[in-house]
């Protein structure tokens, strides 16, 4: 009779290899599938999500492409099923962001065998592609397998709470003071600052209440007579810290007691005893060239 939608063979083999594989997933293996709507179907036809024994779903995705018939079965080689693909799926496939699946399944016994998809691991031929799926990849008895294809869990709640706690402790403070040790200077090791750094720049209201209140010292030099810019390696460290963290200046604490201002400033420019270097109780006078204060007129806003 004309004038109905048909139910086609294959639209039928496809829907019952989906209840198969379903029911595995949600009855054997206690996760979650999720089927593609068939007009966006582009060579994955469902998902499935990762559930734990206390039922938290963990993020954790397989695709999956499903066929089902005597024909996905019929051809064998000595390992398994020969699964042919079409070209027109092999980049979707190669390119999908989580791992996939290839499953083909039997009508008559209810069972689902599985492959997972690799590029490297397809063979080309004159009309597509072909893989091999193993006669031994029965998908009932694979949860064990499948779950060592995923990405561990990771709980990211727990160190975003810590985050968060150093955050409002940074929020709450008037002056706050980064100490670098000797051994940063004498390595040139400034990833202790630019973390730091990265953590006040990565929100605009951290960074706005920081502005002006970070104070720089330098930690080990107690028993060194020598002022900081005097030391050549302190000199070495701020320079590279200087090209490093171009906001260096907008964090640097303005108001006094400050001296980091100074004290980069000492470090990066030409500076000199105007006689002789100060001792402790007989300040002297130095000498400062105010050119060097011309590459730190521009500033840095955050709006």
């Amino acid at each position: 009779m004309e004038g109905f939608p048909q139910y086609t063979r294959s639209a039928k083999q496809g829907n019952a290899g989906v209840g198969i594989v379903s029911r595995i997933v949600e009855d054997e293996f206690g996760w979650l599938f999720r089927q593609n709507h068939q007009e966006r179907d582009f060579g994955i036809d469902g998902q499935i999500d990762v559930v734990t024994e206390g039922g938290d779903v963990t993020g954790q995705l397989l695709g999956c492409q499903i066929k089902c018939g005597p024909s996905f079965l019929r051809e064998t080689n000595r390992w398994g099923f020969v699964y042919r693909g079409e070209t027109k799926h092999f980049n979707y496939l190669a390119n999908y962001t989580v791992p996939v699946i290839i499953i083909v399944c039997d009508p008559t016994s209810g069972e689902a065998y599985w492959v997972r998809f690799r590029s490297t691991d397809a063979q080309i031929t004159e009309v597509g592609w072909k893989l091999t799926i193993p006669k031994e990849n029965r998908l009932s008895s694979s949860k064990p397998v499948l779950q060592t294809i995923l990405p561990p869990v990771a709980d990211h709640l727990t160190p975003l709470r810590e985050y968060w706690r150093v955050n409002n402790l940074l929020l709450g403070s008037e002056i706050i003071l980064f100490t670098i040790s000797r051994s940063e200077v004498e390595f040139l090791d400034i990833s202790r600052v630019k973390d730091f750094w990265d953590r006040l720049l990565r929100h605009k209201e951290l960074a706005l209440h920081c502005q002006g209140k970070i104070s720089f010292s330098f930690n080990g030099y107690d028993d060194d007579p020598r002022e900081c810019f005097e030391v050549e390696e302190i000199r070495r460290f701020v320079a590279l810290l200087d090209e490093a963290v171009q906001e260096l200046f907008f964090f640097a604490q303005a108001e006094e007691p400050a001296h980091t201002l100074k004290l980069f400033l000492f470090c990066l420019g030409g500076i000199e005893w105007e006689s002789e270097r100060s001792t402790p109780g007989h300040p002297q006078k130095v000498i400062i060239d105010y050119d060097i204060l011309k590459p730190f007129s521009s500033g840095t806003s955050f709006t």
